[in-house]
């Protein structure tokens, strides 16, 4: 009786580590992009400054993409975007794959329809993971449409973006 008790407490253990191992390993898992990035995307057909975003990949497969929200000298003119939500995957060349939509509105000084939500655009990436996992690259193509889904613009462009990790205070 009492082997059969020791031998579960030595399983139960043996599991618990595991489980802990499993998700610290997978938390820090420098072969998927899961985790925070900040990045640049830049175009590279169009003349428009280089864009800051910061990237959420998380470990089932949605994306959170934030970015300056005002826009305002866009060619639509003045306007307010959401944050950027999709979905990423592992692609068969080894690299990932994603997509991700965002909304636009007219912003309170647009000149003919304040409050309005005047398109949408759509972002999809194909990265890899480089420099140990801490560094992301790749390409992307950017295509805005307007609110009947016709597409006003469609550039690529390039993504960097490095890692966002635990600092501790000085």
């Amino acid at each position: 009786m009492k082997h059969l008790y020791t031998r579960r407490m030595m399983c139960t253990g043996v599991l618990v580590l595991a489980l802990i191992i499993g998700q610290l390993a997978f938390a820090y898992d420098d072969r998927a992009p899961t985790g925070s990035w900040e990045g640049v995307a830049r175009f590279t057909t169009e003349q428009l400054p280089p864009l800051t975003t910061l990237l959420t990949f998380t470990a089932d497969g949605n994306l959170i993409e934030s970015r300056r929200l005002y826009l305002p000298e866009s060619p639509l003119g003045p306007l307010v975007a959401t944050p950027g939500h999709g979905e990423w995957r592992r692609s068969k060349s080894g690299g990932f794959d994603a997509t991700i939509v965002l909304l636009y509105q007219c912003a309170s000084e647009h000149p003919t329809s304040p409050g309005v939500v005047i398109g949408r655009e759509k972002v999809r990436y194909k990265f890899q993971l480089v420099n140990g996992g801490e560094q992301l690259r790749g390409t992307i193509l950017v295509e805005v449409q307007d609110a009947a889904g016709t597409i006003v613009f469609s550039g690529p462009g390039t993504i960097d973006a490095t890692r966002i990790r635990p600092e501790p205070l000085p």
